[in-house]
C-alpha cells in the first residue's frame, strides 16, 4: 500500500445539488485536505454541480485537486427509466474501473445515502467495486428507505430486488475494509448491534454562518422586496418536503407571534413533493395566512441562508424525522432563538455535545373539536390501509397504526394529522386558537408571547470543538482505520441490522400519515 499522503479520496453521491449532503461535503474537504492525508478527492455523481459552488470547493481545499467523475447512471432510478439491458453489470464495470483509476486498494471511497434506496443497482455497484479493488468503503447514512419513505419501494423493486429479503446487500452491505457511520446515535446503536467496532458515530461538521457584515440588514431587504412585506420573520431553512410539517410552524407563529410571519427558503425537490406545496400556498392564499414558501427558490440574486438565519427573529424546526437536526445547530450557531421540536433520536446527541435550546417541545396537542374527528379517523384508515398494502408482503404484520387510530384522548398531536386536517385546524381565527392551543399545551405557558424576548440558543465552546470540520476530519481518518482494523463480523450481520432497523421503523409511534402519501 501507497504512503497515506498519496492516497485518493472517492466522494460517491446521487447528485451534488443543494442539500444537506453536498453541505457536509464542502465542510468536509477543505479539513480533510488539510489533514496531509489525501493527494486527491473525486466527486463522483450522476450530473455535474453548479459552477459557483465548485470552484468555492476547489479554492478552499490548499491545492488538493478535486476531480469530477459525472456519470448520469449515478442518479436516481426515477430519473434513469427507462434503463437498457446490462445496467447493472455496467454499472459494476463503471464503478470498479473508477476505483482502480484511484488506486485500487490505496483508494478510500466515502459513499453517501446508499441506505436511501434511490438506485439498488449502484449500490450495488459500489459494494462489489470495494471488494474487487479492495477500497477502503466507508458507508455515511443519512437516510434510510424504510424510515418513512415506502413510497420508494416500487421503486426499488423496479430496480431489481424481488423482496426486503435481497435488501441487505444493497443497505448494509458488509466486507473487510468496510464501514458504517451513523450521523446520530440512535441509528449508531443499531448499526452497533451488528456491526461491532464497523459501526461509528460521525456527527455532521458545522461552521459558524458566514456572511457579509451587512448581511443580515441586506437579507431582511430582499425578503422584504421579494414578499412585499417587512414584518419580522420567523425562518424555517429547508426544502419544500411534507416530513417538515410546515402547517405546524405556521401554527406556532399564529399563535406564539402575532404580526411575524413565516418564511420557508427551498422549493419542493421531487415529484412526489408538489401536491403538498400546492396545497398549502391554495391554503395560505385564500385563507391569507402569513405564509411565504420557499422564497429563495429559482432567486439568482437571493442573500445566503446564513444571512437570512442571522436576521429573522427566530429559527423554527418542526420536522417529523431528521437524521441530524442542521436548523438547531443553525440557530445556536447564529444565537438566534429557536422554536423546535424535541425530535428523540436527535436532540439528546446535540444536547450532550453542548447545545442550548430552552424552546423546544415534544408535540403541540390540538383538540379534537379543532378539526373534523371522525372525517380524520376515516381518512387515515384508509390511508394506512393503503400504505400498509403497499408494504413487501414480509414486514406487513411488523407495522403499526397511527397515533390517531389508537388514541381516545380529547387532544392530539397535531403531527399526527394529515394536511387536510392540520388544514381544518389552521382554518379557525387566532382568537379562537390561541386559547384553545394554551389550554392544550400547560408546559409552554411560560414561553414568551409576541414581541416579548426569547432565549437565544448556543453552543458551548465544547460543542463548537466537537462539531467542528477539523473534528471531523480526525474522525473521518479514524474510521478509515476501523474499517481496515476492526475484526470481522459474523455473515449475517447486514441482514440482522436491516432487522433491527425495519422494527424500530415500523413501530406506530414512528408513524406519520403526512408522509403516507403525497395527498393527505
Amino acid at each position: 500500500m501507497k504512503d497515506r499522503s498519496a492516497r485518493q479520496l472517492v466522494v460517491a453521491h446521487y447528485h451534488l445539488r443543494p442539500g444537506g449532503v453536498r453541505r457536509v461535503i464542502e465542510m468536509a474537504l477543505p479539513a480533510l485536505a488539510a489533514t496531509g492525508e489525501f493527494a486527491g478527492f473525486t466527486l463522483a455523481a450522476g450530473e455535474a454541480p453548479d459552477g459557483a459552488w465548485l470552484a468555492r470547493v476547489r479554492g478552499a481545499t490548499g491545492g488538493v485537486p478535486v476531480r469530477l467523475a459525472v456519470q448520469r447512471d449515478f442518479l436516481y432510478w426515477s430519473e434513469l427509466a427507462p434503463v437498457r439491458a446490462g445496467f447493472a453489470a455496467q454499472l459494476v464495470r463503471t464503478a470498479t474501473g473508477l476505483l482502480a483509476r484511484c488506486g485500487g486498494e490505496d483508494a478510500v471511497l466515502w459513499a453517501h445515502n446508499l441506505a436511501l434506496g434511490r438506485n439498488v443497482p449502484l449500490a450495488l455497484a459500489w459494494s462489489r467495486a470495494a471488494a474487487a479493488t479492495g477500497a477502503t468503503f466507508l458507508l455515511h447514512h443519512h437516510d434510510f428507505f424504510f424510515d418513512n419513505r415506502w413510497i420508494r419501494w416500487p421503486e426499488m423493486k423496479a430496480a431489481g430486488l424481488s423482496s426486503v429479503s435481497g435488501a441487505e446487500e444493497a443497505v448494509f452491505p458488509d466486507g473487510p475494509r468496510t464501514a458504517h457511520l451513523a450521523i446520530n446515535r440512535a441509528d449508531h446503536r443499531l448499526l452497533a448491534a451488528g456491526f461491532g467496532g464497523r459501526a461509528l458515530w460521525l456527527p455532521n461538521p458545522v461552521t459558524a454562518p458566514r456572511h457579509a457584515a451587512d448581511g443580515e440588514r441586506e437579507a431582511r431587504a430582499w425578503l422584504a422586496a421579494r414578499t412585499g412585506s417587512d414584518a419580522p420573520y420567523w425562518l424555517l431553512p429547508c426544502r419544500l418536503l411534507r416530513r417538515k410539517n410546515m402547517a405546524e410552524a405556521l401554527l406556532l407563529v399564529r399563535w406564539l407571534r402575532p404580526g411575524a410571519r413565516l418564511v420557508t427558503t427551498g422549493g419542493p425537490t421531487s415529484p412526489d413533493e408538489e401536491p403538498y406545496a400546492v396545497r398549502l400556498r391554495a391554503a395560505a392564499d385564500e385563507h391569507r395566512w402569513p405564509l411565504h414558501l420557499g422564497v429563495l427558490a429559482g432567486q439568482d440574486d437571493a442573500p445566503p441562508v446564513s444571512a437570512l438565519i442571522a436576521g429573522a427573529e427566530a429559527v423554527v424546526l418542526t420536522s417529523l424525522q431528521e437524521g441530524f437536526g442542521l436548523p438547531y445547530l443553525e440557530a445556536a450557531a447564529a444565537g438566534r432563538p429557536l422554536v423546535a421540536r424535541a425530535l428523540p433520536n436527535v436532540l439528546p446527541d446535540l444536547v450532550g455535545l453542548g447545545l442550548r435550546a430552552p424552546t423546544v417541545y415534544s408535540e403541540i396537542m390540538v383538540p379534537r373539536d379543532l378539526f373534523d374527528g371522525e372525517g380524520e379517523r376515516t381518512r387515515q384508515r384508509g390511508l394506512w390501509s393503503r400504505w400498509r398494502d403497499g408494504l413487501p408482503a414480509e414486514v406487513q404484520a411488523m407495522a403499526g397504526e397511527p397515533a390517531v387510530l389508537t388514541s381516545s384522548q380529547d387532544v392530539v398531536p397535531f403531527s399526527r394529522l394529515t394536511l387536510t386536517a392540520q388544514e381544518e385546524v389552521l382554518a379557525h381565527d387566532d382568537d379562537r386558537l390561541r386559547p384553545v392551543l394554551d389550554a392544550a399545551n400547560p408546559d409552554l405557558r411560560a414561553w414568551p408571547r409576541g414581541d416579548a424576548d426569547w432565549p437565544a440558543a448556543g453552543l458551548s465552546r465544547e460543542a463548537e470543538a466537537a462539531l467542528s470540520p477539523a473534528r471531523f476530519a480526525q474522525n473521518f481518518l479514524a474510521a478509515m482505520n476501523t474499517a481496515s482494523e476492526a475484526p470481522a463480523v459474523s455473515r449475517d450481520a447486514p441482514r440482522r441490522v436491516l432487522d433491527a432497523f425495519l422494527a424500530d421503523r415500523l413501530r406506530g409511534d414512528n408513524l406519520y400519515p403526512l408522509v403516507f402519501s403525497p395527498v393527505t
